[in-house]
């Protein structure tokens, strides 16, 4: 009777290791994947910001000398961007081969060149973009956001952490080549291809949405990339304001990152509330 009565109490502890062990797991990778979130909030941070740098950027290179304050404040804003990201990574133990120390020294570099062309700083800008929006979802795998086993979690993230962000970048795109044409008064052949390629992607990731835009959001952009539709077709964007294509470019693309900093506060709140993550 008391080996019995040893055994039901051994196997009983067992479970109960196994349960509270299993319930802590639990606990840790849900704050892990709040934390994850906290992590890549800074990334489209930093990709808003150097969407901005390069759109003002290629202008200054055109002649618009007024953008020369606001780009020293832009990279200030974004060298912090870079010192937050790399503490974050430390502070979690990041894998050094996925870290932000690469796009971070492609950005130095970009800085301390002083012969670049508007078509060669487009060029390094989205060369660092499209680095950054890899190791956006690099981060997003490693802190179990866009490779959840939860479907809850692991839709709303992929459309936060690929789908968006890769909306705001076309956008990005489209708002610096805009202002080139604008700013030189000129529309090359290539500008025009790019343009109307760009616009096509837009159009492709809007499809692609797998939950909607607000409406406001949505009828903004619509109504920004069919105006700069127009124009390239009536020959119209050289004569445009390049402050105005700017800031209204820049309204549609601000919207967007709000939708994601709002949609990244509501996962935080799905990710609470799921008792079981995996």
């Amino acid at each position: 009777m008391m080996l019995i009565s040893v055994f039901v109490i051994t196997c009983l502890t067992i479970i109960a290791l196994a349960l509270g062990r299993l319930i802590w797991s639990q606990k840790a990778d849900k704050e892990r994947s709040i934390h994850g979130i906290l992590g890549v909030s800074v990334y489209i941070e930093l990709i808003k910001l150097t969407q901005q740098h390069r759109g003002m950027h290629s202008g200054f290179l055109n002649g618009k000398l007024e953008f020369k304050e606001k780009l020293t404040t832009l990279e200030s804003n974004i060298d912090q961007c870079y010192t937050d990201l790399l503490k974050f990574e430390k502070n979690h133990s990041y894998p050094e081969n996925l870290s932000a120390h690469y796009p971070f020294k492609q950005w130095q570099r970009l800085l301390n060149n002083n012969a670049i062309d508007s078509a060669e700083s487009f060029r390094i800008h989205s060369g660092i973009i499209a680095r950054l929006l890899d190791a956006l979802w690099d981060m997003s795998d490693e802190f179990s956001l866009t490779s959840n086993h939860n479907i809850e979690v692991r839709s709303p993230a992929q459309q936060l952490i690929k789908t968006l962000p890769e909306l705001t970048e076309s956008l990005g795109q489209i708002r610096a080549l805009s202002v080139q044409v604008a700013s030189k008064q000129e529309m090359t052949p290539d500008k025009k291809l790019q343009l109307l390629f760009t616009i096509e992607k837009i159009e492709e990731h809007c499809k692609n949405l797998t939950r909607p835009l607000p409406a406001d959001t949505y009828k903004h952009l619509t109504d920004f990339t069919q105006n700069i539709k127009r124009d390239i077709k009536q020959s119209q964007l050289s004569q445009q304001n390049p402050d105005t294509l700017f800031q209204e470019a820049t309204r549609v693309i601000n919207q967007l990152f709000d939708v994601i900093h709002i949609e990244f506060e509501t996962l935080k709140t799905t990710i609470n509330n799921i008792k079981k993550l995996f």
